[in-house]
């Protein structure tokens, strides 16, 4: 069973919750962002599996995921892409946090993301069970295809494009 803190709107904790219950709720809580970039500046994008409860299927222009109750965001960061692509001890830039809400496929959610880049050419190992394959594509690319990705990565790549520097 994974545990989930629940936030305010101004990403305060609030409680804890299932995470199962965090999604059929739509109850506020954090999550990890990573855009993995290539030297090109090309992002390594996922799509997800058709087991997911969120977006089953879609595009995803970042690796990441739910913050465990107690857990920083950086920490989630990491684990989360050692999880997801077998990417581990890679400095991350951090961007700071954004909020997303709205409606998707899988449901609405509600997030405080923490959003943090890096750049890795190597090998990946996906997590069979979350990423059925990964692609790198440009930033026009992506652009190009919106409707296949999940809203809150594009909203994460807006808010990285508005953040970095030049």
């Amino acid at each position: 069973m994974e545990w989930v803190d629940i936030v305010d709107e101004q990403d305060r904790v609030i409680g804890v919750a299932e995470r199962a219950r965090v999604r059929q709720e739509n109850l506020r809580h954090r999550a990890s962002y990573i855009l993995v970039l290539d030297d090109a500046g090309r992002v390594l994008v996922q799509r997800r599996t058709l087991a997911k409860d969120f977006c089953p299927g879609m595009l995803d222009a970042c690796a990441g995921g739910v913050v465990t109750t107690g857990e920083a965001m950086a920490p989630s960061a990491r684990r989360e892409l050692a999880e997801e692509l077998g990417i581990r001890d890679v400095p991350l830039q951090d961007f700071g946090t954004f909020y997303a809400e709205g409606e998707a496929r899988g449901g609405a959610y509600r997030v405080w993301g923490g959003l943090f880049s890096c750049h890795y050419q190597g090998p990946v190992q996906l997590q069979a069970e979350e990423v059925s394959e990964v692609h790198w594509m440009s930033l026009d690319e992506i652009a190009g295809r919106a409707e296949e990705f999940t809203p809150d990565s594009l909203l994460a790549i807006a808010t990285w494009q508005a953040r970095r520097s030049p």
